[in-house]
């Protein structure tokens, strides 16, 4: 089967605070073309699919409607990320098995944090959107938080605290038991090959749709050939070049 992973699009409202970053025609037009291009069977949306720290579910479907009503009709899975984990319909994490026994194992990867995988932290979260909801009515306040998304959402500017090695050991101790991982949360792309425990592993970050990108991974589950995708935002679909399984 071959599977397309995604995450991390914080769909929102489109008014202030958001950072989706796509008119909803041109993203679906591009997923569809990539599923078209791979043969994609099944999609996943990893988590933070939707940004309810910043506003509720019913104000992101009233202006979202086309896309929700877009994911439901494919069948697409959901899994819950830190973002979106009250989400209704939403799994905990997703797992397929191969004719030879192996397993890929997909979940959002918050669980990695003390902040992102607790209520506590989920709470302060909330608490200071709620905060910046209202103060991002002031101009120069507006223009700074946008700024600060901008720089840090870049994907050569990592935050520090997702550019570590804390989600690679949590990939690693799942991969005592899997031998495929696929992580989002970090919005940064990767794909590592390592042999462990004396079995060859692969982990895999589907980095972010987020600020206009798409970046994803495609998987081949029964060979286990994967691909990364990677298209830049405000580029023109037309001239996107998709690289074929390695």
């Amino acid at each position: 089967m071959i599977l397309l992973v995604i995450s991390d699009l914080h769909i929102d409202t489109g008014r202030k605070l958001g950072t989706f970053g796509w008119k909803v025609k041109k993203f679906i037009d591009t997923l569809e073309r990539v599923i078209e291009h791979y043969g994609v069977e099944k999609v996943v949306l990893n988590g933070d699919t939707f940004d309810l720290y910043k506003y509720s579910y019913n104000e992101i479907a009233e202006t979202n409607t086309k896309i929700i009503e877009y994911f439901t009709q494919k069948g697409f899975i959901l899994i819950r990320g830190n973002h979106d984990v009250w989400v209704k319909h939403t799994l905990d994490h997703y797992q397929i098995t191969n004719s030879t026994g192996k397993t890929i194992h997909i979940e959002h990867g918050h669980k990695a944090d003390f902040l992102n995988g607790t209520r506590l932290g989920r709470f302060f979260s909330i608490t200071m959107y709620s905060t910046l909801k209202l103060l991002v009515r002031i101009r120069w306040i507006e223009r700074t938080f946008y700024g600060a998304v901008n720089y840090f959402d870049d994907v050569n500017r990592i935050p520090r605290k997702y550019n570590t090695f804390k989600y690679l050991m949590y990939a690693l101790k799942l991969l005592k038991k899997y031998d495929m991982v696929i992580l989002g949360h970090t919005h940064k792309l990767e794909s590592h090959k390592i042999y462990y425990l004396n079995s060859k592993k692969i982990y895999l970050n589907s980095g972010t749709c987020s600020l206009g990108r798409f970046q994803a991974v495609v998987v081949d589950t029964e060979s286990f050939e994967y691909e990364t995708i990677k298209i830049p935002k405000k580029l023109e679909l037309d001239v996107v070049q998709l690289p074929d399984f390695n």
